[in-house]
């Protein structure tokens, strides 16, 4: 084998175990309108700290050292009504998520009623991704994108 073979070959490898090391997770949260808008201004508010505070857990790092680390994309939505908020997250991390800390950082910014997460396959991902760009977006403008995800870039598929 050639250098140029080997050089290909070495890059092959490294893409592969990127996609690799790639999680995908749906986030759901639902919280009581009052106490939400009581603890935050909005939701977007809720996203920067969650994401970019430099509070956090007792003894953890702070929240955006934590959020750095996970180093997502993807997006999120709301969905108001005058009882509850459910807010959802749909992200690709590069880091496992941690389930317990993602819960107990979110009860710290606001306590919720109630949250799930759950894993996603990459072609479930993918397809929810390209939906919501594709149509969503044109009807929604709750839903805001974060990390490598851009509003106007296509998908690879």
């Amino acid at each position: 084998m050639n250098k140029l073979q080997q050089k290909i070959k070495s890059l092959l490898r490294e893409i592969k175990e990127q996609k690799e090391n790639r999680y995908w997770y749906v986030a759901t949260i639902t919280f009581s309108t009052e106490t939400f808008y009581r603890r935050v201004n909005s939701v977007s508010e809720f996203y920067k700290r969650l994401s970019n505070s430099k509070t956090g857990l007792v003894g953890q790092s702070s929240n955006r050292e934590w959020w750095s680390k996970l180093s997502p994309s993807g997006f999120y939505d709301f969905t108001p009504n005058k009882d509850i908020i459910v807010l959802s997250f749909v992200m690709e991390t590069k880091a496992k998520l941690n389930e317990i800390e993602f819960k107990a950082r979110a009860k710290k910014i606001v306590p919720y009623l109630e949250i799930s997460i759950g894993t996603k396959e990459q072609k479930e991902y993918e397809f929810e991704l390209a939906f919501e760009r594709e149509y969503y977006q044109q009807y929604e403008p709750k839903t805001e994108v974060f990390g490598d995800i851009k509003r106007n870039t296509e998908l690879p598929f």
